[in-house]
């Protein structure tokens, strides 16, 4: 049974980097790690099981990183990443309410010291957030979260201050914290707004929160800095932000769990991949959120290239 698990290859979602030119999607084998690029006009094999297994935990280093660790028994899911046990022990959970609890592990207040970032963010279907993010992952925070278009709008000195301005937001302004993952994949694929009047909105609801920060009085004594600062986009995103605008983007309708498929990539915003099946076909959705928690197989494909489609099991 060890070996068995220690031979599962599972998911951890796509990964992002401003260093790197390509989002990958992110595989571990035990305590090996995989990452298979996700580069414009690749095309793949995709082996998706069917189970849902626990990406495990993290813990905090003195230092303020983090330690990701397996599940100790890599317990099959019905919902979400985490098993109880693994829910238990994740040190990351006290980050959302320390600025209200003032509970943490040390290696996570250590984290919480560096200055962060206040956003707001909107989405293609019409959806605006607000939400916080590190300095060390200030631009990576909006690519994972697959935003059309973001601002930033305020700086804390340090995590706990930034959260107090992120609840205040939401009470007063009336701004969102959480957009689910299908509401972004279905909003890029429905064609109701475009980039334009989408930009204009997000700057209009940036605006209305960093005028409410600005009627809070002297922030900067607290360490807060207001912004206007407009997130940029990567250049693999801007492929799917047009098929959107242009209303060529269809969803993905076959099933993706206990399949495999060939797949030619297009481009990736988030958490979702842009794909086709050669030249002059069809652009469609796939929501890599499906692949997250399962096995995973990926097989690069060389030569002519055919769509094929068909079950595991």
């Amino acid at each position: 049974m060890i070996l068995e698990r220690e031979n599962r290859q599972l998911c951890h979602g796509i990964s992002f980097s401003p260093h790197e030119p390509v989002p990958v999607l992110r595989l571990r084998r035990g305590e090996e790690w995989v990452n298979e690029p996700l580069s414009e006009n690749r095309s793949i094999r995709l082996r998706v099981g069917q189970t849902k297994f626990c990406l495990g935990y993290v813990t905090m280093r003195d230092d303020g990183s983090r330690t990701l660790h397996s599940c100790p028994k890599l317990k099959g899911l019905n919902t979400g990443t985490q098993c109880d046990g693994c829910r238990r022990l994740d040190q990351s959970k006290f980050m959302h309410q320390f600025h209200k609890t003032g509970e943490a592990p040390q290696g996570l207040r250590k984290y919480l010291e560096q200055p962060h970032f206040l956003y707001v963010a909107s989405f293609a279907h019409g959806a605006t957030k607000v939400g916080t993010t590190s300095t060390q992952s200030k631009w990576t925070r909006l690519a994972q979260q697959g935003a059309v278009s973001a601002r930033y709008v305020a700086r804390a000195s340090d995590g706990g201050a930034i959260r107090v301005l992120e609840d205040l937001v939401t009470e007063h302004v009336g701004l969102k914290q959480q957009v689910r993952q299908k509401s972004k994949v279905k909003g890029l694929t429905s064609w109701e707004l475009d980039e334009v009047s989408l930009d204009a909105a997000n700057a209009l609801e940036a605006t209305r929160a960093k005028k409410f920060l600005e009627s809070q009085g002297e922030l900067a004594a607290y360490g807060v800095e207001l912004l206007d600062q407009k997130w940029v986009q990567p250049a693999y995103a801007l492929e799917v932000v047009r098929a959107w605008d242009s209303k060529t983007a269809h969803p993905w309708t076959e099933p993706i769990a206990g399949h495999e498929m060939n797949l030619r990539v297009r481009g990736v915003l988030g958490q979702s991949i842009l794909v086709d099946s050669g030249e002059n076909t069809t652009l469609r959705l796939l929501d890599a959120a499906e692949l997250k928690t399962r096995e995973v197989n990926v097989e690069a494909q060389r030569g002519e290239f055919f769509e094929e489609q068909s079950p595991l099991f």
